[in-house]
């Protein structure tokens, strides 16, 4: 398998894609590249003093070091809200679809219930995190292949229906 990650555009990001994108933190004295399941894709947040857009995601690595790791249990959990989409089997590349119910709308992404369901699950401590919208946008987006030590395609082949055949015109 290729596993290699596509030039994405931050236009296209929205919830349930894995993307990657260099970020400088408070904490880190160069930017890092940081890896999220995007949860809200820009999300507006009114504050006493200013208004900023956020990017929300859940955090599965940072400079290629896996901080969740998504087992197949995690995937399992993740499908509470989706259903996991292959973009690119050659390399890897997948999305999570998430259900309607659980969609605000496009811009805000997931709703808190979605949140809920999986922090309890993925004992999100830590992970679920924030970046400054337009801050993030100074980088290049990426896909991100996602590398689960479960296989794959066994897990995405069951979520993902089955064409269902064409009835024939005109017959009964």
């Amino acid at each position: 398998m290729a596993n290699k990650k596509q030039p994405y555009n931050w236009e296209k990001v929205q919830a349930g894609d894995i993307i990657s994108f260099r970020y400088k933190s408070k904490k880190s004295k160069s930017p890092l590249m940081q890896t999220i399941l995007v949860l809200n894709p820009s999300l507006m947040k009114s504050g006493q003093l200013k208004t900023t857009t956020q990017l929300i995601g859940i955090k599965l690595e940072e400079s290629n070091k896996m901080v969740l790791e998504l087992t197949k249990k995690q995937i399992m959990i993740l499908e509470q809200i989706g259903d996991w989409k292959i973009l690119d089997e050659e390399n890897n590349l997948y999305r999570l679809d998430i259900k309607p119910q659980f969609i605000t709308n496009d811009i805000k992404g997931v709703k808190p219930r979605a949140y809920d369901l999986l922090s309890k699950g993925l004992q999100l401590t830590g992970q679920y995190r924030t970046y400054d919208y337009y801050k993030a946008r100074k980088s290049s987006v990426y896909l991100e292949p996602i590398k689960v030590l479960a296989s794959k395609r066994e897990m995405i082949g069951r979520t993902q229906k089955p064409q269902q055949p064409k009835k024939p015109k005109g017959g009964r």
